[in-house]
């Protein structure tokens, strides 16, 4: 019988599968996702290769598994940014600062990266719907703001912070990218 290095089995088991999605995350960034193997990533978390399949029966299960983590992470760390702020055009500021902050970190690449992947469509109307739940932030900051979320204001805001990202992600310097989008967001173009 392994040995477990956790209290309990489950804590382990939580462990090891944790281990596993930070490591698959890890070589997706560094590599792409053709690295992205059960024996890389294994290796990468220090675990025997048969480890993988205890936990994720198919790659595209691991890359699910990314995504959901990812997105996870970047949902409490905007929603972190957003705490304290003023409802209305601090809101925005700081939501727009901290999206272009965090793709300037890197922390977009994975999105990027799963792009590329032929995920079945269950997995990948998963990810969408968890997708969707990143934009609760734009929608709670324009209900703030008094604009109507029943239309195309919502997707016409994420369309931005998209073009934003995508500058920042080409190397632009996330600062002047935020202070264009949140212009651009406030003012419109004329």
């Amino acid at each position: 019988m392994p040995k477990i290095s956790a209290p309990t089995v489950a804590e382990h088991r939580a462990t090891q599968r944790a281990a596993l999605i930070s490591a698959g995350e890890a070589v997706l960034v560094e590599s792409g996702l053709a690295g992205v193997t059960p024996r890389s990533v294994c290796e990468r978390a220090g675990l025997g290769r048969s480890s993988f399949y205890a936990y994720f029966p198919t790659k595209d299960d691991l890359l699910v598994a990314i995504a959901i983590d990812a997105i996870e992470r970047w949902d409490v760390d905007i929603e972190r940014e957003l705490a304290d702020a003023e409802p209305g055009l601090d809101e925005l500021r700081r939501f727009v600062d901290a999206t272009m902050a965090m793709t300037a970190e890197g922390r977009h690449k994975i999105a990027g990266a799963l792009r590329e992947a032929d995920l079945s469509p269950s997995s990948f109307d998963d990810l969408m719907v968890l997708h969707d739940a990143l934009l609760r932030p734009v929608v709670r900051v324009l209900e703030h703001l008094g604009v109507s979320t029943a239309g195309s204001a919502v997707m016409l805001v994420q369309g931005v912070l998209g073009a934003g990202i995508q500058l920042v992600s080409h190397g632009r310097d996330h600062r002047v990218v935020a202070d264009d989008v949140y212009r651009l967001l406030v003012d419109g173009i004329a």
